[in-house]
């Protein structure tokens, strides 16, 4: 059954208006669109690509779709297209430079589709989109991450050379200090020794000048032998080989404070012991460090009216801390950054007796735990050092 020629001039008039809104479309589109014969030649491009590459239609018409390409990029279009349709791939997206009449270069990124006929390729139709802004940002962003990755491996060999050196003088500073301090001992246990002697002998025979003179001599031989067995064991807390166990806190602070306290601290002194969680660590280093915060809180306490120490310990997110508090001399809190110095002191020999060593001794202890110590005071009122533990430390070797 033939249609009517009405039906005809219908169909006619339908596909007219089908061809112009699609006319229309492809004329007012913001992208480039165009169509080549299946040789890749142009045998249409719309307004915008006239208006991006700057040729003319008849400058267009019939010239290979590659002129469009920068040259540097053409083998591996060419390449790209190719393996594409090959492989029976009919849409296909590359980004590529393209360049003007002119020569200016810019970036397309391009959607490509083959047109059929009889199950050959007749041509292709193509849709590109000026992507110059976003590759130059993208370019941007990948210089910029290569400079902050070159930045960050040179500062990171820059510290890993700084640490290598602070290392070794670490190293150096304590082979120093031991090999120093163990030479010292011989000779003043010689000089302390004689002037025992003659204190014994020829005391009698001495005026009270020359027992002044020899009295000073033996104190300073002492504090010189007390401020060498600190350094050794600064030295020792720095080199000691860790054996983490399982500590309760508790009965080693009362341990510690039983062997140190004097008969008269334990008579004059209040101190409070409660259960305290238990932490991982060197029995011996931790011992240590009860050992002089205890030390420091029994010297600096006996002297005032009011006498107490209270020790106590909690558990803090991933870490357990201890505190020793003390009613003691107190220091001022503009001070606290000096106090866990080498050879650091607030008080002088005459007010109280120290090395000036004890409390390096503890930052160093708990240091090698990755654990941090801290002091807190008020200048008359007491003190109170603090010292934070991991609750599953990995000792920090030396």
């Amino acid at each position: 059954m033939q249609p009517e020629p009405a039906d005809l001039q219908t169909l006619y008039e339908r596909l007219r208006e089908s061809e112009e809104k699609y006319r229309r479309l492809v004329e007012n589109a913001a992208d480039v669109i165009y169509r080549t014969d299946g040789e890749g030649r142009f045998i249409y491009v719309n307004p915008v690509s006239l208006k991006i590459f700057g040729y003319s239609e008849e400058e267009f018409m019939g010239r290979h779709y590659l002129e469009l390409i920068h040259p540097s990029f053409r083998n591996k279009a060419r390449q790209y297209y190719a393996t594409q349709f090959f492989n029976g791939q009919f849409t296909s997206y590359l980004e590529f430079p393209a360049v003007t009449k002119d020569g200016r270069e810019f970036w397309l990124g391009q959607n490509v589709q083959p047109l059929m006929e009889e199950g050959q390729i007749i041509g292709f139709q193509a849709v590109a989109r000026d992507i110059t802004d976003r590759v130059h940002a993208e370019e941007a962003m990948r210089r910029s991450e290569e400079e902050v990755r070159k930045l960050n491996a040179e500062l990171e060999q820059r510290v890993r050379e700084r640490t290598a050196q602070l290392e070794n003088a670490n190293h150096e500073l304590e082979a120093f200090s031991y090999s120093v301090s163990h030479d010292l001992r011989a000779p003043l246990l010689t000089i302390n020794g004689f002037t025992q002697f003659l204190a014994m002998h020829l005391g009698d025979k001495l005026d009270d000048e020359a027992k002044r003179l020899l009295s000073i001599i033996r104190s300073n031989t002492q504090t010189m032998q007390h401020l060498i067995s600190a350094l050794l064991m600064l030295s020792k807390t720095n080199k000691k080989e860790l054996e983490m166990t399982v500590i309760d806190m508790q009965a080693l602070a009362k341990e510690t404070y039983e062997d140190i306290a004097s008969a008269e601290a334990k008579e004059r002194i209040v101190i409070d012991i409660p259960p305290m969680p238990e932490a991982t660590g060197d029995r011996l280093l931790l011992r240590q460090v009860w050992t002089n915060l205890l030390s420091n809180a029994i010297k600096f306490t006996l002297a005032q009216d009011e006498r107490r120490i209270t020790l106590g310990g909690r558990s803090e997110e991933h870490r357990n801390i201890y505190f020793v508090k003390d009613s003691g001399a107190g220091f001022d809190m503009k001070d606290a950054g000096k106090l866990f110095g080498v050879f650091s002191r607030l008080h002088t020999d005459e007010q109280f007796e120290g090395t000036g060593i004890g409390l390096s001794i503890v930052r160093r202890a708990i240091h090698r735990h990755h654990g941090e110590v801290w002091a807190e005071g008020e200048l008359g009122k007491g003190a109170t050092f603090s010292f934070a533990l991991p609750l599953s430390p990995q000792p920090l070797q030396t």
